[in-house]
This record gives structure tokens, C-alpha cells and sequence, in this order.
């Protein structure tokens, strides 16, 4: 029987049995064997812990099926599959679940998931090229978060930009950030975050609270700083961010600021800050899911996926040093202890199924 990873309440994780797939396989249908999945420490440490649940009661709901960076290898393919082979290995939001079936199209109406993580449009998948360690691809989303907040940041090329939090979202941010032709500076509550950082191309590194604004001062120079990232959810940052602001800086968030720190101690739209900087807040959150043609909207989900995994490819952008740790999946729940024991060399936590 196919396993699943389920959070039947706060602490409480286990993989229990799931569903076999039906069959047969619809036209466009096929079904996948996971390799690997990984864990986003910040959103699924979060639901595991319960944190702040009624804050977040619109998205999570107990029990919970946990999971949305997963590769798989195809194991069978519907009779009018057309770009995908059985053997290929494909990135997938589904959940931490081992077997499953996916679509390289959708036809008619499908019943989508309830569950948040889980993608409502399962054909949301990217190929993997055979050059790309499934390690490095089952990170693809967790990277593409940063891309799109470049995005929705409004970067233009050759900025100076700012990322504060460096998890594994915020050093995709870096990342993506310097492939994209910005000047990079990373702020962490680390020196070996630091270090994960500088080799992801950071130009200027150094520890939240080390003289935050003169740093970005000199870091930005003439110009001052463009586009913040903001990839913690921690208030002090969100202030750090709107102090080292110039006027018209933009402000994009890719976190949660304040989840389990009590009410906001400062007030961001301080006239002294939000008016007279004209400061842009900007929530990175939606990315477009369906196959609209690319002259109405020439970055959807699935070529942002396609996107990453060809700079992957291509040796453009290299995942080796945020990948820190590997677990069988029977062991997840020591992977959520590594992440709650604030162990700040655990970054890419990467979950094997393969484990014989």
C-alpha cells in the first residue's frame, strides 16, 4: 500500500497507509513512484507544531497531508501522454505521499484537493533533466518562490537588493537574485547561513543587528537599496527592512512577519517611513497556474518550474550547498527536531523513500 505522511494533530505526524491510485489511468494521466521529497522548514514545522493554528485556520485543518516538493520516477503513462515516458523522473507540489497519479494535461473537471499544499490543477509538473540530481530538483518550488518574488518585487536588472532570512527560501532568493544580474547583499542569524549564502553569490554578507543600516548604506551606496526580500517572519526584520529603505523602495515578503511573536511593536505605516518613503509592501504570494498562452502571461507556475530546473541544467545555478541533510522518511519527525533545535547548519532537509 502507498504511504503518506498525515499531521493528525499538532506533534502528532505519521505515515500512514493511503489510497492505491485508481485505474486504469486516464488519457493524460500518469502515475509516479516518489524518490525523494523535501522539507520547507518554515510552513510544514509550523503546521507540525501547530503554531499559531487559528491564525492560519483558512489554510490548515487537522488532520493534514503534509508535503509539496516531491520527484518521482513514472511508472506508467495514459495512452495519449505525449512528452513524458515512463522511467522520467518529474517535480511535483504533491504531497509527501509515495505513490500518486498526476496529468500532463487536464481535460474536463477535475475534483481538486482540499488541502492547500496540493496543487487544485494536478497537472502542475516539470521534467527533470537527466543531468539534475533528484536532490537539487526536489527543491524547484522552494526556489521559484524567490523568482517570483523578483517578480512581483518589480526588479529590474542591475538593482541592489536585500534579503533578510536565510532559510532555504531566503537563499533561493539569494540565489535567484544574483542570477538575475542584481547586486545581493544577505542578512542572516548566522555565520554558516552566511557562508551557504556567499557561495549562492551574495556580494555582501553579515549578521542581523551588526550595524543593519550603515551596512546597507555602504552596500548600497548612491543608489540605496532598490528591492528588499523579507524571508523571516520575525518583526525586527520588517523593521530593519523599512529603516534601510530609500524613498521608493519596494518591500516584497515572502514570510509571515509576527507568526508567533504577539501583536506588531512598531507601526509600518509610521508616516516617517511608509509616506514620506513612498515604501511599497508587496505580498509575494500568487502564482499563475494554469496554461495561459505566454503572450497574456509569459511566467506561469509551470515555466517557472521548467525555468529553474534549465538553469539547474545548465550549471547556471548550483543547490550543492544548501543541500545539508538527508532522512528516510521513516525518520521525519527527527527531521522536525533538527529544524526545532534551531541547528542553524540544517538548511535543504531532503526525505529519501528509497531507502532498501
Amino acid at each position: 500500500m502507498p504511504k503518506q505522511v498525515i499531521i493528525h494533530a499538532p506533534f502528532d505526524v505519521r505515515l500512514d497507509e493511503a489510497p492505491a491510485p485508481k485505474q486504469p489511468l486516464g488519457e493524460f494521466e500518469m502515475l509516479v513512484r516518489t524518490e525523494v521529497s523535501a522539507l520547507s522548514p518554515g510552513t510544514e514545522t509550523r503546521i507540525y507544531t501547530g503554531l499559531e493554528s487559528q491564525r492560519f485556520s483558512y489554510r490548515v485543518r487537522y488532520p493534514f497531508h503534509l508535503g509539496y516538493n516531491n520527484i518521482g520516477k513514472i511508472l506508467e503513462v495514459g495512452r495519449k501522454v505525449q512528452a513524458y515516458r515512463v522511467g522520467q523522473r518529474i517535480f511535483s507540489r504533491m504531497p509527501h505521499l509515495s505513490e500518486y497519479v498526476v496529468a500532463e494535461r487536464v481535460v474536463g473537471n477535475i475534483q481538486g484537493s482540499t488541502y492547500s499544499n496540493v496543487p487544485q490543477s494536478y497537472d502542475v509538473i516539470a521534467p527533470v533533466p537527466d543531468n539534475v540530481s533528484s536532490e537539487h530538483a526536489v527543491f524547484t518550488h522552494l526556489f521559484v518562490l524567490g523568482f517570483n518574488a523578483l517578480h512581483r518585487g518589480q526588479y529590474r536588472f542591475g538593482e541592489n537588493v536585500v534579503v533578510i532570512g536565510l532559510g532555504t527560501v531566503g537563499l533561493g532568493a539569494v540565489c535567484m537574485a544574483r542570477a538575475a544580474g542584481a547586486r545581493v547583499a544577505a542578512i542572516g542569524n548566522s555565520q554558516a547561513r552566511l557562508e551557504v549564502a556567499r557561495r549562492m553569490g551574495a556580494d555582501e554578507c553579515w549578521l542581523a543587528g551588526d550595524d543593519d543600516l550603515g551596512r546597507a548604506s555602504r552596500f548600497g551606496g548612491e543608489a540605496g537599496i532598490d528591492l528588499v526580500i523579507l524571508c523571516t517572519d520575525a518583526w525586527p526584520a520588517m523593521k530593519t527592512a523599512t529603516e534601510m529603505a530609500r524613498r521608493n523602495t519596494r518591500i516584497a515578503v515572502l514570510g509571515f512577519p509576527g507568526v508567533g511573536q504577539g501583536p506588531m511593536p512598531f507601526d509600518p505605516f509610521e508616516p516617517t517611513d511608509f509616506y514620506n518613503k513612498s515604501l511599497s509592501y508587496i505580498a509575494v504570494s500568487w502564482m499563475p497556474s494554469e496554461d495561459y498562452p505566454p503572450e497574456y502571461q509569459r511566467f506561469t507556475v509551470k515555466r517557472m518550474y521548467r525555468h529553474i530546473l534549465h538553469l539547474m541544467s545548465h550549471k547556471r545555478i548550483d543547490l550543492t550547498p544548501v543541500v545539508t541533510h538527508h532522512f528516510a522518511i521513516e525518520r521525519i519527525r527527527d527531521a522536525f527536531d533538527l529544524v526545532l533545535s534551531k541547528d542553524k547548519s540544517a538548511v535543504g532537509i531532503v526525505l529519501d523513500w528509497e531507502t532498501d
